[in-house]
């Protein structure tokens, strides 16, 4: 089922990010840890600016896979499928991807035909997540890859002006500059390359 995903980020610096930790520690209700394992066929993907991606939550017995179409720099459409996390623990330590058919026709009418899909990136990511108010989810991501780490904050709103307001609020509170991040797929895809 597609989901319009909508959505400011930032990068922060660690010290940033342990302010924001700390400032807003009482609303955190939910502490994840995951793992994506990003997918492309020839760069189709990045090129479109897409992304494909299966992901795997500790402690949680199914999994995901997801495919992310940006709309806008704030919109992002996201169409998940949830599988056993065995099978999809086994699918990657095999190299195997099946595309779900829901995934499978939004990329056709992307005008994608995916043939051999091939593991491109991982990145794991700590996560840390609540409410700031009912439209309004403030997240925290520290995460790993190729040898690297990065701080960001992000936030899911149902209204993107008003959401604007408190994002832009809270980062200037903090000092923080704006600026949109690249996003994690592509952060994961440069440091891979590096190495």
């Amino acid at each position: 089922m597609p989901h319009l995903e909508k959505e400011y980020k930032n990068l922060l610096t660690r010290e940033q990010y342990d302010a924001l930790k700390e400032e807003f520690k009482s609303i955190f209700t939910k502490e994840i840890t995951q793992t994506n394992q990003y997918y492309d066929c020839h760069q189709q993907l990045e090129n479109n600016r897409s992304a494909l991606r299966i992901r795997l939550i500790e402690g949680q017995s199914t999994g995901e896979i997801t495919l992310k179409i940006p709309q806008s720099d704030c919109e992002v459409i996201e169409i998940t499928e949830e599988l056993p996390a065995e099978q999809l623990q086994w699918w990657i330590e095999e190299d195997i991807f099946l595309l779900p058919t829901s995934i499978k026709l939004a990329l056709e009418e992307q005008g994608i035909h995916l043939s051999n899909i091939s593991p491109t990136a991982t990145l794991t990511t700590h996560r840390l997540e609540g409410k700031l108010n009912p439209g309004c989810l403030l997240v925290l991501d520290e995460s790993h890859y190729s040898g690297q780490t990065d701080y960001e904050i992000e936030m899911e709103v149902e209204d993107l002006e008003k959401g604007r307001e408190i994002f832009l609020e809270i980062l200037n509170r903090h000092g923080i500059e704006p600026l949109k991040p690249i996003s994690k797929i592509r952060r994961a895809l440069r440091a891979s390359e590096k190495n």
